[in-house]
Formats: C-alpha cells, sequence, structure tokens
C-alpha cells in the first residue's frame, strides 16, 4: 500500500537487521526475507522488512523522490526567505501565498526543496498508493470543461454492473494489494441509493479496503447511507472557490453554496475528505488560486486538484490547458500550510507532464499516488479529458503494493490522525 525509500542493510542481528535510508540508520526485522545479506537493499513497513530489491531498482526509487538540484539560499530574495521561514511557525496570509505562486526560477525550486524537506519530515517518505475505478460515465450535468457532460454526444456510455465493480475492487485488492479504493462515476442516478449501498457491502464483504466514493452531489441521506454501508471518504471537488467563475462552468446553474454545504454535511457525518481544485480555468486569477488554496486548508483531508485539461466535444476545448508547473507550485505551498496531509500526483498532472510530472510533483511535496483499475474495455470512454494517462506496469506498482497486515493497519492510524487533526 505504501512505498517507502528504500534502505541497505549495513548489519545483521539474529533475527533483525540493521537497514540505513534517507532518514538515518533503525533496526527492522527481517523473518520474511531469506538469505539477507549486508549490503543488500530492501522495502521495510514500520518495523518489518518486507522484500529484497535490487540495487537498481533501489536507485530508481530514490531518484524519483530526490531533488540533486542545489539551490543557493544566498541568492534568494530576503522576502522569499521571511515568508518560508514564517510557514514553519503560523499559517501564510494571502498575500504571501501569492507571492509564492508568483515565484520562478531559484525560488521555485526552493519553494519545492523546502516542500519536499516537509514531506519526509513529517511522512518519511512513504507514498500512498491507491486506485480508483471509474464504473459509469453517464452524467446529468453539463459542465462546460468535462467531457463526460450530457450534452457530449460522440461519447460512447457505459455503466458497469453491481458484479463488474464488484469483482474489480476484489482483483484489485486481493491480486494486487490495494487497501484504498476509489469508486467514481459521473452523476448517474441509474445508480440509486441502494445499488450505491449494495456494491459498497459486498466489496466490504469480500475485501478488507477502506471505500471513497466520487459521485457528485447526491443528498446527505444518500451519504449517510453509504457511510453506514461502509464508504470511508469522499472524493468532492469544490473546483474553484469564485462564484461567479464556478457559475460560468456551470450552465446548468449548479449552485455554489450548495457545493460547498455538502462539504460541510460530508464533514458532519465523519468522511474522510478529499476535495480541491481545477488550475488554469479560463478565467482563473492568480488570486482565485490563492483562495483556492485557503479553501483547501478549511475542508481537506487529502487534496485532488489538477491542472485544467481541455475535452474535444466541449465548450472549452479550444482554450489552453492548465500550467503544470503552477500545480506543483500549488502542492508545495498546501504541503507548507499542511504538513501531514496527502498530497495525491492526479491523472491529469501525469496525463500533460507524463513521467517527469510525477517525479517533479512528489519532489514538490506530494505524497500519494492514485492508479486506474478501470477495466480495459471501459477506460477509454471515462473521457473527462482526452490522452488521459495510464500505466500498466510501474515500479510503484511492482513495489508499492503490499498485502501484508501491517500496510493496512498502517493506513488506517494515518487517516485516523489526519481525521483527528482537522
Amino acid at each position: 500500500m505504501c512505498l517507502t525509500i528504500p534502505a541497505q542493510v549495513i548489519k545483521l542481528e539474529d533475527n533483525h537487521a540493521v537497514i540505513r535510508d534517507s532518514n538515518g540508520i533503525r533496526k527492522v526485522k527481517g523473518p520474511l526475507i531469506s538469505n539477507l545479506k549486508v549490503g543488500d537493499w530492501i522495502l521495510y513497513i514500520s518495523n518489518l522488512a518486507l522484500e529484497k530489491i535490487s540495487k537498481n531498482d533501489a536507485q530508481e526509487i530514490i531518484e524519483l523522490l530526490e531533488n540533486s538540484q542545489n539551490v543557493d539560499i544566498a541568492k534568494l530574495n530576503h522576502q522569499f526567505k521571511n515568508i518560508i521561514e514564517a510557514s514553519r511557525f503560523r499559517d501564510l496570509t494571502k498575500d504571501e501565498i501569492i507571492y509564492l505562486l508568483n515565484t520562478q526560477g531559484l525560488e521555485k525550486e526552493a519553494l519545492f526543496s523546502e516542500a519536499n524537506i516537509i514531506r519526509k519530515t513529517y511522512l518519511k517518505d512513504f507514498i500512498c498508493i491507491h486506485g480508483i475505478i471509474e464504473f459509469s460515465n453517464f452524467c446529468k450535468n453539463d459542465c462546460l470543461y468535462c467531457g463526460l457532460r450530457k450534452e457530449n454526444r460522440a461519447l460512447p456510455r457505459y455503466r458497469m454492473s453491481i458484479d463488474e465493480i464488484v469483482d474489480t475492487a476484489e482483483m484489485a485488492v486481493h491480486k494486487k494489494g490495494y487497501k484504498l479504493l476509489v469508486l467514481q462515476s459521473g452523476e448517474d442516478y441509474f445508480y440509486t441509493n441502494e445499488i450505491l449501498c449494495e456494491i459498497i457491502k459486498k466489496i466490504k464483504k469480500k475485501c478488507r479496503v477502506f471505500i471513497f466514493i466520487s459521485i457528485g452531489e447526491r443528498d446527505y441521506e444518500c451519504y449517510k447511507k453509504m457511510k453506514e454501508a461502509g464508504a470511508s471518504g469522499v472524493l468532492f471537488r469544490f473546483e474553484t472557490s469564485n462564484p461567479e467563475l464556478f457559475k460560468k462552468l456551470h450552465s446548468q446553474g449548479k449552485n455554489f453554496k450548495k457545493r460547498f454545504e455538502h462539504l460541510r454535511f460530508m464533514k458532519e457525518l465523519g468522511y474522510f475528505i478529499a476535495t480541491g481544485s481545477l488550475i488554469g480555468l479560463p478565467g482563473q486569477t492568480i488570486e482565485d488560486l490563492a483562495d483556492d488554496i485557503l479553501t483547501i486548508k478549511k475542508w481537506a483531508h487529502m487534496i485532488s486538484m489538477g491542472p485544467f485539461v481541455p475535452c474535444d466535444n466541449t465548450p472549452l476545448g479550444n482554450f489552453p490547458g492548465g500550467d503544470v508547473e503552477m500545480n506543483f507550485k500549488m502542492s508545495a505551498i498546501l504541503r507548507l500550510l499542511m504538513k501531514s496531509v496527502r498530497i495525491p500526483v492526479v491523472t491529469a498532472l501525469e496525463t500533460l507532464a507524463g513521467e517527469e510530472g510525477r517525479k517533479r510533483a512528489l519532489q514538490a511535496g506530494a505524497n500519494s499516488l492514485m492508479f486506474n483499475l478501470t477495466p480495459a474495455q471501459f477506460r477509454p470512454f471515462y473521457k473527462i479529458y482526452p490522452d488521459k494517462f495510464y500505466q500498466e506496469e510501474s515500479i510503484w506498482q511492482k513495489y508499492g503494493l503490499f498485502k501484508y497486515e501491517e500496510s493496512y493497519k498502517m493506513l488506517e492510524e494515518r487517516m485516523q490522525k489526519e481525521l483527528d487533526i482537522k
């Protein structure tokens, strides 16, 4: 479930190994690994050594998370240094956030470096890995930016059956080791409250897994029933904190206040809340992005934000996409403000910037990855935007998904801690 920086064995003692990683030297139990020798590279969770890996694989993981670029602090602007220093002791003002959003060159790299240091200090290089199942691309809404909008007649539509959703979840948990799954769709009322609860209950009966729901604006009763059925979290973006921009994006007249009323009652129901905004929307200002950061800080246990990606067959299809560097800056600032929060690298970012985008995001304070588990026959049709990034296999999936009980317990403890903080 969680990938850690690889550690090298420097000493063996009875049933333990003394290891060294970027966080220092520690002792771990090693009964799961046979023929462990001094000099070997391993992955571990908590105090348990789990798996031996090659030196090359270890170096690849280290390079993904370790920013080797050196920043000459002496060359940095005095105001920048004062803001960074202030962030260690207090919340930043909107004007200070705007200053950081405007950073370029050495200041920008120094911002990323500070965020990475905070991630390492508070989260010890653990990268959480989640899976998403996109079970329906029907949607009743006509949001101007989204390829799933109901007026997109060119998009072939699909709905996964209850058994298909449950089977996909069971495969993800039992065969691959996922401990947290997001069930996502458009706002599709074909799936009634009863059907949604049945899906959650069946998954929970077969799998020990945390379930997050991303299905849009259902009423209080629906979310209450899904929580009772076993859902733990919601992925629910507010999209923008600017009410006028929000109104322009939703031609069907979606209510800005209602959006935040949903966040309020989701919090009241005890959900772990993942929320955030779209970065680079047409008409969005730097002040809007600063307000987005302050809004995220108010509501989020986990941050879900990404660059705007224009989609064909939508009214915003010919507008330029969001700036990925601004996405990195948003992540870095939020890491300064929310030291232990979970910040995923979203698919939209990877779509625009590929593997390098993932690496840059992790080195700017992000600490979670989301992999698409939607069955192959449906995946091309969940077209929120074109050319969605998808990676069948990577070093993250190879080494980051552990089936051991310790992985689930660690995630459970961290989620509870994050809930308690809020």
